[in-house]
C-alpha cells in the first residue's frame, strides 16, 4: 500500500539524492561513500540493492512530508506546552563544557595532567586571554567542541550526576572548577537560565534556543500523529 501511495503521489527520488544520502550515511561512520558501499556489500547487499533500499527509504520520507507536512506550532501552543511542564522546565540551564577524557583506571599522574590542563585553561579564560568557546574548540575532546562546547539545556538532555550537580550551582556567565565524571574532567560554563514566577504569558519569556527545541519537538510530534491518522485512513479505504 505504501508503494502504491508513492506512485499515486508521483513521488520520485533522483540518483543525486541517493548519492547524497549514501554519502551522509558513510560520513556518520567516518567512511568515504566508496568505503561504505564496500562495507555494506560485504554483509550481503549488492550496490544495486543498497541503492534500492536507500531510494525506498527516501520515498517514504517524501511520502510522509507530502501527506503530513511539517508545520511550526503557534506561539500559544509553545507557551501552553511549557506551562504544562513548567515544574520540569523551570530553572533549566544551558551549558557549554570543555572535556579532557581520562579513563577511570588511569594512573594518578595522567589524571593530574588532565586536571592541571583544565586549571590552566580556566586561568586563561578568567584572565581574558581566550574565550571559553575558543578554548573548547581548541582543547575539548567531546563532540560538542565544534560548537564551542555547547551541550544545550539540562532539562532536555540527560547529564551524569556530577556534571548536573556542578551546573545546578551556577548562574549564567559563571564557570565551574574542575569537575570529575565518568568521562574524565570538565570545565562547565552556564550560558543561560530559564526561570519564570507563576506561568509563562509571553513567548519572549522563553529563551530562543529552548523555544526552538520545544517548537521542533511539537512539530515532529504533530507530524507523526497526522501521518498515523493518514495511514490508518489509507489502509481502511483499501
Amino acid at each position: 500500500l505504501l508503494t502504491q501511495a508513492v506512485n499515486e503521489y508521483e513521488i520520485t527520488v533522483s540518483d543525486e539524492e541517493i548519492d547524497a544520502e549514501l554519502a551522509s550515511q558513510a560520513e556518520a561512520y567516518g567512511m568515504s561513500a566508496d568505503e561504505y558501499v564496500s562495507q555494506m556489500t560485504s554483509i550481503g547487499y549488492t550496490e544495486d540493492t543498497l541503492r534500492q533500499s536507500v531510494a525506498s527509504s527516501l520515498e517514504q520520507q517524501k511520502l510522509r512530508e507530502e501527506v503530513a507536512p511539517l508545520e511550526d506550532p503557534t506561539d500559544q501552543e509553545i507557551i501552553d506546552d511549557v506551562n504544562s511542564r513548567l515544574d520540569t522546565l523551570n530553572d533549566a540551564r544551558r551549558s557549554s563544557h570543555i572535556l579532557i577524557k581520562v579513563d577511570a583506571d588511569a594512573d594518578e599522574a595522567t589524571k593530574e595532567e588532565a586536571r592541571q590542563k583544565l586549571e590552566d585553561l580556566r586561568a586563561q579564560i578568567e584572565a581574558g586571554d581566550i574565550s571559553f568557546e575558543d578554548a573548547a574548540k581548541e582543547n575539548s575532546e567531546d563532540s560538542s567542541a565544534s560548537d564551542g562546547g555547547d551541550v544545550g539545556w539540562d532539562k532536555l538532555t540527560t547529564f551524569v550526576t556530577a556534571y548536573q550537580d556542578a551546573l545546578s550551582a551556577l548562574q549564567p556567565g559563571e564557570m565551574s572548577g574542575v569537575v570529575e565524571t565518568d568521562y574524565g574532567y570538565h570545565l562547565i560554563l552556564c550560558t543561560e537560565l530559564f526561570h519564570v514566577d507563576g506561568e509563562v504569558t509571553s513567548i519572549d519569556q522563553i529563551p530562543e534556543d529552548l523555544r526552538t527545541q520545544i517548537s521542533d519537538s511539537l512539530a515532529s510530534s504533530a507530524q507523526s500523529t497526522a501521518y498515523s491518522e493518514w495511514l490508518d485512513g489509507y489502509v481502511e479505504d483499501a
